[in-house]
């Protein structure tokens, strides 16, 4: 009987090893197949892409030879030119005659002639405030006990004020009785 579980082991052993082998053989025919496939690929794009710059050379030479020789086509463009140039200055005068009704036709158009045009004047402001604090003469400065001198003053004098109008009320109350 242990004679008969080793050979159901070595069978087991066998079929596991030719189960590895096979899909490492899978492996190696599909790498060749794909590798061999790509390699026709590459070599069957070369030739397409080789067949279709022909071709384009050919019409691009067949288009240029149309269009030189084709006196009808070149008249076309031409008049295509001019229609065009007569449309771009119709419109550019009836821009002006906006333009001029909406009393933009005088002055700056654009942004950056705007900026230039507000730079200008901000510096002419400046040299003009300039000049006025030159021209004008500073108030004289008074020192702090001075100050502080007229403040004690003023807080004195008030008092007296305030008391001479409340006799001079009595006074005129007691005459007037």
């Amino acid at each position: 009987m242990a004679k008969k579980s080793k050979t159901t082991v070595e069978q087991s052993t066998d079929l596991a090893r030719k189960i590895w082998l096979a899909g490492v053989g899978a492996y190696g025919q599909a790498y060749t197949n794909t590798r061999e496939g790509m390699e026709k690929a590459g070599a069957y794009s070369s030739e397409v892409f080789d067949e279709l710059v022909e071709r384009g050379e050919k019409i691009e030479e067949e288009v240029r030879e149309t269009v030189t020789t084709n006196d009808r086509v070149s008249k076309v463009v031409e008049a295509a030119g001019k229609f065009g140039a007569r449309r771009r200055a119709l419109f550019s005068e009836r821009v002006g005659a906006v333009r001029k009704g909406l009393g933009l036709d005088r002055g700056v158009f654009t942004m950056d002639e705007k900026l230039d045009a507000l730079t200008e004047q901000m510096s002419a402001l400046t040299k003009e405030v300039a000049a006025i604090k030159k021209s004008v003469k500073p108030a004289r400065k008074t020192t702090a006990k001075k100050a502080a001198s007229k403040k004690v003053a003023t807080k004195k004098a008030a008092p007296k004020k305030a008391a001479t109008k409340t006799v001079a009320k009595a006074a005129t109350i007691k005459t007037a009785e």
